[in-house]
């Protein structure tokens, strides 16, 4: 809780505080996104390094300590006083969120997840870890909703003896005590925890093995030309967020960048299927752009934000509202456990298998990104908020943030969008966590978690290359664009990668439960039709 809480405090800062440094709506959306790919890339470096060198624990302690670095960073340049020169906030604020904390953060996080499944011993029953990772979740989701309803008003009006122009410092103040308590609670309880040792050259054999097998396989070729793919639309997505507010340079790099992860996604799709071609590696599932994470917190800025009637009714900041989204995950996570899945059981003859789950949460998330879009078109035709001032004359009412009109649309109509969501993140994070965690070799499960988080990266980097094509209909002001097609063309991204999806695990029949009576349902959890785990003991395990 510790960590999300930290984490989110400084995510939910960056799209206004990337706007304070002088990037337009378009620049700071795409800046936001290119942190979270690179804070979820990170997770497969810092697993690697935890599962073939230092451990999870010295790892999670090396994360943190280095978190605290950017932090301070951070804090430094929102400063009033540093703020004034606006070029050393930038420098320092860049190097503090994207080298100190998005590089740390995230790996934390996944490190923490495959940590806390390493205390189970291989004799448990796979219901125990399966509730551990909804508990996860759940606490995940409370820390989020905690910071969600606290942090953005901080930020924006300051709170108590806090002034406003303090509220980003206050924020990244607590953030840094919050990684320092996780240092120190590691460091207090470490005798408590079941310690798994790492398995030096586990990955780095694989890799070897993938990359010596390129030389002779065709298959192994695409694969390691489709990874190569993925890192040069990474590095370039970075280049063209910096760039993003000078001219068609951005543009048209984005535009590169979504070309170079369309086609690693469908080399990796199609030639992963069979993993015959190397040695020691477990079948793909398939690869997840997570698109559903789209943030829209720049729709909301321009409903009626007030609590209230009046012209200068107090306003609730936009990232406030995105409370709902783990709020409802509060709920949602015991609702699925002890209810929605045992109808489901009852009814179907069958519990609910880890490939439907994660299909229906696609559905849902595909119904999500449409909504908004509609919601946005709503929104925008809907007349905007005036009032007559003391001159008799008639006035926009305007919001606290980009001072953009506010449409007559109140805030909490959004809130169905936020549950969508969260009710999508449900139903696939879980079971994404647990196939990453069950069906591998334990040296390996930190960094099959962290391949998960890998492909979120890449959904993220397409995200901002999306924001980036079309930049033009995301002016300042929404009224004067069309938003509500960044959200449509997400949409229609995430039905084709779920009809793809839904047939390739069909034709692999992997993580799926046949009704009782007509096979056993431990085939579940076994392999592929052509998995070779068992050639040698390690395996790569992407999630779903």
């Amino acid at each position: 809780m510790f960590e999300e809480l930290a984490g989110y405090g400084v995510n939910q800062t960056l799209k206004n505080f990337f706007q304070e440094l002088g990037w337009s709506n378009k620049g700071s959306n795409s800046m936001k996104l290119t942190y979270d790919s690179l804070s979820q890339f990170a997770c497969i470096i810092a697993a690697f390094v935890a599962d073939e060198y230092l451990g999870k624990f010295k790892m999670l302690l090396t994360g943190s300590s280095l978190a605290s670095i950017g932090f301070v960073l951070v804090l430094i340049a929102a400063l009033p006083s540093v703020l004034d020169n606006v070029m050393l906030s930038k420098v320092l604020f860049c190097i503090g969120v994207f080298l100190g904390i998005g590089l740390n953060q995230v790996g934390i996080r996944a490190l923490l997840v495959s940590f806390g499944g390493d205390q189970f011993s291989p004799e448990s029953p796979p219901e125990k870890r399966a509730s551990f990772f909804s508990i996860n979740l759940w606490a995940s989701n409370l820390g989020i909703a905690l910071n969600y309803a606290i942090f953005p008003s901080l930020t924006i009006y300051g709170i108590g003896a806090i002034p406003a122009d303090y509220g980003y410092v206050a924020v990244y103040a607590i953030g840094l005590v919050l990684v320092l308590a996780i240092i120190v609670v590691l460091l207090s309880t470490r005798s408590r925890y079941v310690n798994v040792p790492p398995t030096k050259s586990a990955l780095g054999s694989v890799i070897r093995v993938v990359l010596e097998r390129a030389k002779h396989n065709f298959h192994a070729k695409m694969i390691v030309l489709g990874t190569a793919l993925y890192l040069a639309a990474f590095v370039l997505n970075i280049l063209a967020a910096f760039l993003s507010d000078d001219g068609e340079v951005g543009h048209n790099i984005s535009y590169v960048c979504g070309v170079f992860i369309v086609a690693a996604t469908i080399l990796w799709i199609y030639f992963a299927q069979d993993p015959s071609f190397v040695d020691g590696a477990t079948g793909a599932d398939g690869v997840e752009l997570d698109l559903e994470r789209g943030n829209n917190q720049t729709i909301i800025q321009q409903t009626d934000l007030r609590i209230g009637s009046s012209p200068d009714a107090t306003q609730i900041p936009g990232p406030t509202v995105q409370f709902f989204n783990p709020g409802s995950g509060l709920l949602l996570v015991p609702l699925f456990d002890q209810v929605i899945y045992p109808l489901y059981e009852k009814y179907a003859g069958k519990p609910p298998s880890r490939y439907g789950k994660v299909v229906a949460g696609y559905v849902i998330a595909i119904i999500a990104m449409a909504w908004t879009g509609v919601f946005e078109i709503i929104r925008r035709y809907s007349s905007l908020l005036t009032y007559v001032d003391a001159n008799g004359e008639t006035q926009y009412i305007l919001n606290n943030v980009g001072k953009e009109p506010m449409s007559d649309i109140p805030w909490w109509t959004a809130i169905p969008q936020y549950v969508l969501v969260a009710t999508a993140t449900v139903l696939i994070q879980i079971p994404t966590y647990n196939i990453g965690y069950t069906e591998v070799p334990m040296s390996l499960r930190g960094v099959s978690i962290a391949l998960g988080l890998f492909i979120n990266s890449m959904g993220s980097t397409l995200l901002s290359v999306i924001v980036l094509l079309f930049g033009k209909y995301i002016p300042a002001n929404l009224n004067d664009g069309h938003f509500e097609y960044l959200y449509f063309a997400i949409a229609a991204l995430m039905a084709v990668n779920t009809m793809f999806f839904v047939l390739v695990m069909n034709k692999m029949q992997f993580a799926m439960i046949p009704r009782r009576g007509e096979e056993s349902i431990d085939k579940e959890l076994t392999a592929p039709k052509h998995s070779i785990e068992r050639s040698h003991g390690a395996g790569i395990e992407r999630e779903i």
